[in-house]
């Protein structure tokens, strides 16, 4: 289901998913199987991931609707729900992993940091969050989420909502 370029990333991911689970106390099984189906859908085309959120009744909202980018974490986790018969903690990981949200749980946080900072990812910025994971889970989270809204200000691209809630409830929680 994955492009060959794509299974670094994921193994990157899970291997992340996995040290992290085991540091901040969550189940490590569950933490790598989301993480090797966070992407399942990321191949295909806006329309095919679309298709699934029909096909499974899956609610998408007008952002996810035209960006494949934001919509492969909805219709990933309809894959890995209908066709992997994966846990329901397991397709909350992947439904979220991409936006967050507003109180995250343990798994759901610890995928979404691994995708942000898996070791083949390299951009401006990362070095701090991969040293603050180590040191605190939702520090490491607010410092990606910022991140994020940051980069995407820069490029003029509107963030989806959820991920300004997840960072404020973060924040407020601090």
């Amino acid at each position: 289901m994955l492009k060959p370029s794509r299974i670094e990333h994921v193994r990157g991911v899970e291997e992340t998913a996995a040290h992290l689970a085991k540091k901040y106390g969550a189940d490590e099984e569950t933490c790598r199987v989301a993480a090797m189906l966070h992407d399942c859908t990321k191949r295909l085309s806006l329309s095919e991931q679309l298709e699934i959120c029909r096909k499974y009744g899956v609610e998408t909202d007008e952002m996810e609707r035209e960006s494949p980018e934001l919509l492969h974490s909805k219709s990933g986790a309809a894959v890995a729900k209908y066709e992997f018969g994966a846990s329901d903690e397991v397709i909350e990981a992947i439904k979220w992993h991409t936006t967050g949200k507003a109180n995250m749980s343990l798994t759901e946080k610890i995928v979404c940091l691994a995708d942000f900072i898996e070791p083949s990812r390299h951009f401006e910025g990362l070095e701090a969050v991969r040293r603050e994971a180590e040191r605190d889970l939702d520090g490491a989270l607010i410092l990606a989420f910022s991140r994020t809204l940051k980069h995407l200000e820069e490029k003029g691209v509107a963030p989806h909502r959820n991920t300004r809630q997840a960072l404020e409830f973060l924040l407020a929680r601090r």
